[in-house]
């Protein structure tokens, strides 16, 4: 018996592959589409979408499923690779696979499977693991004012929820996740024993797709050209060397400066002078701070209740999608715009990474950092707060004053199990 038509998108690796697998065995009536996002060659000349093609096609006749393939080069180079150059020359680290899921993926790849289907309502399944909290019930005719959410996936070492938090629930209403509930050894473990065993001959993608093989300095400065700049010791003022650009760096990025034995890291980039302030020290005070300011939130299911209410809430915060999930307040203020104070510090939170929020499994949204707030160092006297010279100290005197000392990473705050190791933070 078919139970209806789905669209299933078939990137040529196991994940998707096993997605659309189970989709079929279940008796869904599916389709596989592939996307094209990407047009240039790596620099040995193999375009690596190709590959990804082939066995996307590979897939598709394996489980006698029809293929199809869209091209979404536009929509990616306007909405995902131009701000992130963009970004990145002003000293931003923002994340490509954020966008690519809210204006690609989740977006604009649906509207081009809206028009293959001829259907509003055609429903796309994809490799992710996430789960969505309607599951099956995509399938069926929707109540317009429920608004699903966003979940981890059963498994927690692979969940791709922090990629996805910037999706709507518009998007979330009409998308099934197979392989939301299942853990990556037990999809390797369905895919050795099916039709589709052969995608595990293909290295699992990591990194950003579009570089290839090529090291992330050779590919970006084929669309940033060199600014050299100094590396400036923020406790002495001293030049400590010299580098091709600001956005060849992160904060907290370990710098292996010439002629130095001592380990430097990255606090600061500076784009109008195009220098790049370090500290001797990969675990410096200075890295550790506990509050954040952020763009306007966006929030996948609407606004939660309690914010609504009183402006805040308590949640979980991460800015890496590895990290563990550390709990915050949020707080949302006049302009729009979210502080949000973590109960611990966090180190090399920065300018331009995104602030997800969770609440238990629900990934409730996210924001762009704008300001990270003074660190465990600018807060070693708890009656005078040092800002750094690139620290917007009006800003965060204000925050400051308004909702208290927490704001600051004043170390005396902090309960016994949050107390840093100043051993290995001054090594």
């Amino acid at each position: 018996m078919t139970l209806g038509r789905v669209i299933c998108a078939i990137s040529g690796g196991v994940d998707s592959a096993v997605a659309a697998l189970l989709l079929k065995r279940k008796g869904y009536d599916v389709l596989g589409v592939f996307m094209t996002n990407w047009d240039l060659t790596d620099e040995v000349g193999v375009c690596s979408q190709d590959e990804d093609r082939h066995y996307a096609q590979k897939v598709c006749t394996a489980l006698k499923i029809p293929f199809q393939e869209v091209n979404l080069v536009k929509e990616y180079w306007v909405n995902v690779f131009q701000p992130m150059i963009e970004n990145y020359s002003h000293g931003k680290t923002l994340n490509p696979d954020v966008l690519c899921n809210r204006h690609v993926k989740f977006d604009a790849f649906h509207r081009k499977c809206q028009n293959i289907a001829n259907d509003l309502n055609i429903v796309i399944a994809t490799g992710h693991y996430a789960h969505n909290s309607l599951g099956e019930g995509v399938f069926e005719k929707q109540d317009p004012f429920q608004k699903p959410a966003l979940m981890q996936a059963a498994d927690k070492m692979k969940d791709q929820t922090f990629f996805l938090h910037k999706i709507t629930a518009e998007s979330l209403m009409k998308t099934h996740f197979p392989l939301g509930k299942m853990c990556k050894h037990d999809v390797k473990s369905l895919a050795i024993n099916s039709e589709v065993s052969f995608t595990l001959e293909r290295k699992e993608s990591m990194g950003i797709c579009f570089i290839g093989k090529r090291t992330f300095k050779n590919f970006i400065s084929n669309y940033i050209p060199p600014k050299p700049g100094e590396f400036i010791d923020i406790s002495t003022g001293k030049v400590m060397g010299c580098h091709d650009g600001i956005f060849l760096f992160t904060d907290g990025q370990r710098s292996k400066l010439s002629g130095k034995e001592e380990s430097y890291a990255v606090v600061h980039r500076n784009p109008k002078t195009n220098e790049i302030l370090v500290v001797r020290g990969v675990n410096h005070p200075i890295f550790f701070s506990k509050s954040v300011l952020t763009g306007p939130m966006h929030w996948i299911s609407g606004l939660p209740e309690a914010v609504e209410r009183s402006n805040k809430l308590r949640c979980q915060f991460r800015f890496h999608h590895q990290s563990n999930l550390v709990d915050c307040c949020l707080h949302t203020l006049d302009d729009g715009k979210c502080l949000v104070i973590l109960d611990e510090p966090l180190r090399a939170m920065t300018v331009g990474q995104d602030a997800v929020l969770y609440l238990g499994d629900q990934c409730l949204g996210g924001a762009e950092i704008l300001e990270v707030g003074p660190s465990v160092h600018e807060c070693r006297d708890p009656q005078n707060v040092d800002y750094l010279s690139f620290r917007d100290a009006g800003i965060w005197r204000h925050l400051m004053d308004k909702f208290g000392p927490d704001v600051g990473a004043f170390t005396d705050n902090q309960s016994s199990k949050h107390q840093i190791d100043w051993k290995r933070v001054h090594s």
